[in-house]
């Protein structure tokens, strides 16, 4: 298991879809923000699936994977992401 902070950068008619994909594996931080633990096998399979929802050639995942939650600190300035509305 390794713990992974995921972005999304995606034209927003599939920003629901890849929200969505997310959702069902990682931590929703704020608006294209996930974060959380993740097997071998639910990295590959989150790939196959968020694949599926995106185009390539417009859209972008960035995954960021580290050794644990530990290795590193945040901060945060401004609006709570607890309190921005739902994404579309």
């Amino acid at each position: 298991m390794r713990y992974y902070i995921v972005v999304y950068d995606v034209n927003e008619k599939r920003v629901k879809k890849v929200h969505d994909v997310l959702r069902q594996y990682l931590q929703w931080r704020q608006r294209s923000v996930f974060e959380g633990w993740l097997g071998r096998n639910e990295v590959a399979e989150l790939k196959r699936k968020l694949s599926r929802v995106i185009k390539e050639e417009e859209d972008s995942v960035l995954f960021y994977s580290l050794p644990d939650d530990k290795c590193f600190t945040t901060f945060h300035l401004g609006k709570p992401a607890e309190e921005f509305d739902n994404v579309i």
